[in-house]
């Protein structure tokens, strides 16, 4: 079982993105896991800009911005309970004893 799933919302504990003054904005729910290269990408934050040139599939063109990677140890699960980064832990759960992940401070139940 992975501590980080697609759809959880994470803050950037360290880097360029966590130098920014309050803690909401360096949250945002993880978009796509690649786990070979270990990095995240997370929903507004990192944006990098991309120059596309005319094609039949973007007729547009331009510059956009979309979200970058994020080294997967720089942020940290977001406690929905207690509304802190947090790391998370595992235990077995009812009588079918499936793992669950919990906020190692508040003792509350991620998944």
């Amino acid at each position: 079982m992975q501590k980080l799933k697609v759809g959880d919302t994470v803050q950037v504990m360290a880097g360029a993105e966590a130098s920014e003054k309050n803690a909401a904005s360096k949250r945002g729910k993880i978009l796509k896991i690649d786990r070979e290269s270990e990095r995240v990408t997370v929903e507004g934050l990192r944006l990098v800009k991309r120059h596309l040139k005319k094609t039949p599939q973007s007729p547009e063109g331009g510059i956009v911005e979309k979200p970058g990677t994020i080294a997967l140890a720089n942020v940290q699960v977001v406690c929905a309970k207690c509304d802190k980064p947090t790391r998370v832990g595992f235990r077995t759960e009812g009588e079918d004893g499936k793992k669950k992940r919990f906020c190692k401070n508040c003792d509350a139940l991620i998944d």
